[in-house]
């Protein structure tokens, strides 16, 4: 008698609330997909998933004498199913050119969509490639034309990639430094230490794993690090967030100019979860510690200033 009304329970439970899963992307809503993103799906009618997988032809050609087959992963994708509180939520991910990550980053955030994870995605010798991984919930219309956004951009990158290279480029460690720490300290509120010319400091958060409270020293630290000189200066470092800042804290960073070399997370089974951002910019030392930059992205972390809602 008990598992027959645990049984009865279940289906009620499962009658009363149908998960996404199990859930159909109607036929019309898969024709507007393709429309819009410029591809053709595939439709999964277990998973109740509407998937478009859009291979790079840069990616795919290699070499001047060999073409890698899409299935080894070298393509962007974004996936559709029906939702329960919303119409639609989508998953997807884009490959993409290391002078692509920040200028599609930025429209992604910008057309709505959460951002969860960038990192390096290339095995073979050639073009280093990188893949960014976004989110979203809304209307199946409003999530396909937010994806195709980040598309138009990786074209706007590629129809003039000499001008895209002029305004991106890979930093190059300082050769001698001569950082004066004190303003940095003053601007940033941190205490930092300069050593051989350096200057790193860093403030820490806490969270607990496996019953065990963690912080700063066990590596949950938001740093900076300083190098070259006062007038010429690279700054790189990381900001760990919980999910629930992530996205506040990369339109922050966007909005100041600062590049995004990675999100990912360092510890499996914490709580709260935490989310790394690595980063790095140039130019003069104060002027990227101020309310310019990192000071502006540091309040924007702790909540002394409203998440910025502008236009990227």
């Amino acid at each position: 008698m008990r598992g027959f009304l645990a049984s009865s329970v279940l289906s009620a439970v499962a009658c009363a609330f149908p998960t996404a899963a199990t859930a159909d992307v109607p036929p019309e809503e898969r024709t507007t997909i393709d429309r819009i993103i410029g591809g053709k799906g595939a439709y999964s009618a277990d998973d109740g998933a509407y998937k478009v997988v859009l291979p790079r032809e840069a990616a795919t050609f290699f070499q001047n004498f060999q073409t890698l087959s899409p299935n080894l992963g070298l393509n962007s994708w974004v996936t559709f199913s029906s939702a329960i509180h919303q119409e639609s939520i989508l998953a997807g991910q884009f490959l993409l050119l290391e002078d692509e990550v920040n200028p599609v980053l930025t429209v992604a955030l910008e057309a709505g969509l959460e951002v969860s994870a960038l990192s390096r995605s290339s095995v073979f010798y050639g073009p280093q490639f990188h893949t960014l991984d976004v989110s979203g919930r809304g209307t199946f219309r409003d999530l396909a034309a937010a994806f195709r956004k980040g598309l138009q951009e990786i074209r706007r990158v590629r129809r003039n990639p000499a001008s895209g290279r002029t305004r991106w480029r890979r930093p190059s460690i300082p050769i001698e430094s001569a950082i004066d720490g004190r303003p940095l300290d003053a601007v940033l509120s941190m205490r930092g230490t300069v050593l051989a010319g350096v200057y790193k400091a860093a403030i820490g958060k806490r969270a607990v794993i496996h019953g065990e409270l963690i912080g700063r020293e066990l590596g949950i630290t938001t740093w900076v690090s300083v190098s070259g000189t006062n007038d010429h200066a690279l700054v790189h470092g990381e900001f760990v967030e919980i999910p629930d800042d992530l996205r506040k804290v990369l339109k922050a960073m966007r909005m100041k100019g600062i590049n995004i070399e990675s999100i990912q997370n360092h510890t499996v089974g914490e709580h709260p979860q935490f989310v790394f951002i690595r980063f790095w910019a140039q130019g003069a030392a104060l002027e990227l510690a101020k309310a310019k930059a990192l000071r502006y992205v540091l309040e924007v972390d702790v909540g002394t200033i409203s998440a910025p809602e502008a236009k990227l």
